[in-house]
């Protein structure tokens, strides 16, 4: 809404230019509670400046005729303007000389312009959803408006701004506190307004909200050596859920704690809203900080009510829990089948199997390099085996996003190893491309597993995600994938594992679960898929420039081993600024334009350089630089030395020069010319081999 209003303002002129008077700040200040939407305007221009434009009419050559005098052309351009002849003048312009004339439109006064803008302003707000609140023909809106404050001034200057929207009057008054201020209160300037409001219990700065609240609860527990849970999602709700914080210590009973933390915490976080409060140790204490919108609870009403319904929750939650554990997460597993995956994609008992087939092709691209041990595949096969177990679980069920966690948990009370546990527990995360990753490679090997299937099968039945929304959250998976992968370091072939997993979806296709797939079409947006997201993760969450990324990305080494291709863009950005660096990019951007644009199939064929054929000096030096280096970069490359290899690559910067310099390629003589186009090819696949250095944008 302030971006609205001040572009309005703008518009309509009645913003100050920065360098006019007043000196003071002019910015829109804009504040917030659940009850309205503030947007103060420090400095405004009490009158629009008068508007001079400078109006081209016809040419000179037909708006006046060769006595001098104006033509119909030049009447009919000032009557259309509204001004005598005698006002126009001439000026001169590119295409040549042209009449002219200066017009000046009269500033009007802010307060006729501001009715014509604020509900317009107001109005133009979009929201995910908004209903009619008067007839059908008028404007929609997100909520029902209750009052409009418009004053325009401070003090005994402010004056109401009149207008109406949706059948409401705008007027200068406001109303405080839904339950401790009834009556309006009238409002002269913006200082008045938050003056009064503070007095009626309202604090109309959300951030003020929430510091004020933080400190308040963490006083409250101090008392008893305590601290509350940080969490930063609950106190951004509630700053943005009350007018007048005041937090409110109660208690449950200690015999609860016996409960996961995870369990407690998220009864108290996400049912009911509260702090959970723990000691120096991070030991979770029988008690809680609830956020009370208003002032005191001075008989221990409010909080005794607060107290019962958390005790209820609990109770729940103990319920679920002991009732849960009646059956082992391998039985659990047998009921898989009755729950659906996604449309087209079964069950997830199918969703199971098809991460088995995934993790193995993983681990065993990893136990080829030596990364597991052969016995270690027992822990990931037994956590894929059991991490969707908890779906049919109480305890899920009433709380999904404990889906995971609570398979960790009843694992652990099980008897399953920490390894297994930890992994069922993890294999979730990462929730986002700067969320955290699980915690052991096991965990890794299960997340890379569910994330994988969700995305090839998900695209195989055309839940790709498009433009405008991506439902199966698709593109979260994807970035989680590449998150994994780096983190851990794992180097593999994301295009071989996924051709293995579709060789494996095409030769299993259960009825009626991916059986008339068009992979030609989808295998193809997979790839394109993942090369988005790895450009995507490198320049918005690792900050590599772009065009370090897109070199990468672009070059013949490809993309589709993750951590390679970024080692290769450590490397690249590394080096980035040196003038031999630099020097090299131009040559590689000459080199590749003169492979690509300007040679043709008549002038060459790839192949060998033939030395016979070099006769100038500079073109056997260039050569010969090459070929000392070429077997270096092939081992630096092969070591994934990449930094080295650039470097190595970057001494060819004098004799590249030196061959521009003097020797021209597209020589008349047809072989003389296909060498030296071979020799600039070898040099194009020396560089290609890490980066595509035409990619990179020269300085200008």
């Amino acid at each position: 809404m302030g971006e609205r209003v001040q572009a309005a303002l703008s518009e309509a002129r009645l913003l100050p230019a920065n360098d006019e008077p007043p000196i003071r700040e002019s910015a829109l200040g804009t504040y917030s509670t659940p009850r309205r939407l503030v947007i103060h305007v420090p400095v405004l221009l009490a009158q629009q400046p008068d508007k001079i434009e400078e109006i081209v009419g016809p040419p000179v050559k037909v708006a006046v005729d060769a006595e001098g005098d104006y033509t119909r052309a030049a009447e009919s351009f000032a009557q259309k303007n509204s001004v005598p002849l005698k006002d126009l003048t001439r000026v001169i312009t590119p295409k040549g000389e042209y009449l002219a004339l200066r017009k000046t439109t009269r500033g009007r006064p802010a307060r006729e312009i501001l009715p014509e803008i604020l509900p317009q302003a107001i109005l133009g707000l979009t929201f995910p959803k908004s209903m009619y609140w008067t007839e059908k023909s008028a404007p929609r809106f997100v909520r029902p408006i209750r009052w409009v404050l418009a004053v325009l001034g401070e003090g005994k200057q402010a004056k109401p701004v009149d207008f109406e929207i949706l059948g409401v009057k705008s007027g200068d008054f406001t109303f405080g506190h839904r339950a401790k201020s009834a009556r309006p209160l009238r409002v002269a300037g913006f200082m008045d307004y938050t003056k009064k409001l503070a007095q009626a219990h309202v604090e109309i700065d959300p951030a003020r909200r929430r510091a004020s609240f933080i400190r308040e609860a963490q006083a409250l527990v101090e008392k008893a050596s305590l601290k509350i849970v940080q969490d930063e999602w609950l106190a951004d709700w509630i700053a943005n859920s009350t007018e007048w914080p005041r937090p409110m210590l109660g208690g449950f009973e200690e015999r609860f704690l016996h409960l996961p933390r995870e369990i407690l915490i998220t009864v108290m976080r996400d049912h009911q809203k509260y702090f959970a409060v723990e000691d120096g140790q991070g030991n979770l204490r029988p008690h809680f900080v609830a956020v009370l919108n208003m002032d005191s609870d001075a008989r221990g009403l409010i909080r005794q009510g607060h107290e019962r319904v958390l005790t209820a929750r609990f109770r729940d939650a103990e319920f679920f829990w002991n009732a849960d554990q009646k059956k082992t997460l391998l039985e659990r597993g047998l009921l898989l089948h009755t729950i659906t995956f996604q449309s087209g994609l079964g069950s997830y008992a199918n969703k199971v199997a098809r991460m088995a087939k995934v993790a193995r092709v993983i681990f065993e691209a990893l136990q080829e390099k030596k990364l597991v041990a052969p016995h270690e595949w027992e822990n990931v096969f037994s956590a894929v085996d059991l991490c969707k177990a908890d779906l049919t679980t109480q305890m899920v069920q009433e709380f999904p996003e404990l889906q995971g966690v609570v398979g960790g948990l009843y694992a652990k009370a099980q008897g399953r190893s920490d390894e297994v546990a930890t992994a069922i527990y993890d294999h979730y995360l990462p929730l986002g491309p700067e969320g955290q990753s699980p915690r052991t490679l096991v965990g890794a090997l299960v997340s890379l597993a569910d994330k994988l299937d969700s995305v090839v099968a998900g695209f195989a039945v055309e839940h790709q995600p498009t433009s405008s929304g991506d439902p199966f959250a698709l593109r979260r998976q994807g970035n989680g994938i590449i998150k994994v992968l780096l983190e851990f370091k794992i180097s593999i072939s994301l295009w071989s594992l996924i051709q293995k997993f579709h060789e494996y979806l095409a030769g299993h296709a259960e009825e009626g679960i991916l059986t008339e797939v068009p992979w030609s079409r989808t295998l193809p947006a997979v790839h394109e898929f993942f090369r988005e997201r790895l450009e995507y993760y490198l320049e918005n969450i690792r900050c590599f420039r772009y065009d370090t990324v897109r070199a990468v990305l672009a070059a013949a080494a490809s993309w589709d081993n993750p951590l390679d291709a970024t080692e290769r863009v450590e490397a690249l950005e590394s080096l980035r600024g040196g003038e031999d660096f630099e020097a090299v990019c131009a040559a590689a951007k000459r080199i590749r334009n003169i492979l690509t644009k300007s040679a043709t199939v008549a002038d060459w064929r790839p192949g060998e350089v033939d030395t016979s054929l070099l006769k100038e000096p500079q073109e056997i030096e260039l050569d010969q630089a090459y070929r000392g280096i070429a077997g270096e970069v092939a081992r630096y490359r092969e070591e994934r030395q990449y930094r080295q290899a650039l470097e190595a690559i970057s001494t060819l910067r004098p004799a590249v020069d030196r061959f521009f310099d003097k020797v021209l390629v597209m020589a008349e003589d047809r072989e003389i010319r296909q060498n030296r186009l071979r020799l600039l090819k070898k040099l194009d696949e020396l560089f290609a081999g890490i980066a595509d250095f035409a990619e990179i944008a020269q300085k200008q």
